[in-house]
C-alpha cells in the first residue's frame, strides 16, 4: 500500500489532534488505573482476598489517582469518536459500522467513567463485612468482562472500514478485525487470565498503533 491510499483519513486537518488525543489519553489512563489499583489480586480472588483489597482503596489518595484515570478515559474518548467520524467518510451511504463504533466507544468510556462499585465499597468498608466487599469486587470485574464486548466492537468496526476502504493501511484494518472479534469472545473465559488477555492487550496496541498513524499523517 502507498502512502496515496491513507490519504482520505491522515490528511484530514484534525487526523494529527485526534492521534495526540489517543496517545496522550492512554498514559494518562493507565497510570491513574495501575497506581490507583495496589495490590490487586486475580479475577477469581477469593472473598478474603477481594474483601483486604477493597479495604485498601480507602485512600484519599487513592481516590485523586482514580479521577485521573477517569480524566484520561475522557480524554481517550475524543481519540475514539474522532477516530469513527474520519472512517465515517469511507463508511458508505448508510454509515452503519461507523455508527456503531462511535456507540461501542460511548459503552467503553461509560463504564471505566461512571463505575463506582469498589470506590463506594471502599468508603464503607468499615460498616461492610467481607462478603459485601467481594461482591463490590466481582461486580467492578465482571463489568470489566463485559466491557470488552464493546471494546472489542469499536477494534472491528473500525478495522472493517479500513480493510474495505484503504483509507488507513489493510493490515492495520485486519488487526483490528482479528484482535476484536477475539476480545469480544473472551468474556466466554474471562477466568482464564492468559486467554482474555492477549486480545485485551491487542486491541491496545491496535489503538495506539492508529493513534501514531494519525499523527504521522501524510502532508502531501
Amino acid at each position: 500500500m502507498t502512502d496515496r491510499d491513507v490519504l482520505p483519513v491522515r490528511a484530514d486537518p484534525l487526523a494529527r489532534v485526534i492521534g495526540v488525543t489517543g496517545l496522550v489519553g492512554a498514559v494518562v489512563l493507565f497510570a491513574g488505573l495501575i497506581a490507583g489499583s495496589p495490590g490487586e489480586p486475580p479475577v477469581n480472588a477469593t472473598v478474603a482476598q477481594a474483601a483486604e483489597y477493597v479495604r485498601g482503596l480507602d485512600a484519599t489518595w487513592i481516590r485523586l489517582v482514580e479521577v485521573v484515570a477517569d480524566i484520561g478515559m475522557f480524554i481517550l474518548l475524543w481519540f475514539l469518536v474522532g477516530l469513527a467520524l474520519l472512517l465515517r467518510k469511507a463508511d458508505g451511504e448508510v454509515p452503519l459500522r461507523s455508527t456503531m463504533a462511535l456507540l461501542s466507544a460511548l459503552l467503553l468510556a461509560g463504564f471505566v467513567i461512571l463505575d463506582s462499585t469498589e470506590e463506594a465499597a471502599a468508603r464503607r468498608s468499615a460498616d461492610l463485612d467481607a462478603g459485601q466487599l467481594a461482591y463490590a469486587y466481582d461486580v467492578g470485574h465482571l463489568g470489566f468482562a463485559n466491557v470488552w464486548l464493546p471494546m472489542g466492537g469499536f477494534a472491528f468496526a473500525c478495522g472493517w472500514i479500513m480493510v474495505t476502504s484503504g483509507t488507513m493501511p489493510r493490515w492495520l484494518g485486519r488487526w483490528g478485525v482479528i484482535s476484536g472479534i477475539a476480545l469480544a469472545l473472551a468474556q466466554f473465559v474471562w477466568t482464564v487470565e492468559v486467554a482474555w488477555l492477549v486480545p485485551y492487550v491487542a486491541v491496545w496496541f491496535w489503538l495506539l498503533t492508529t493513534a501514531v498513524l494519525l499523527t504521522r499523517r501524510n502532508e502531501s
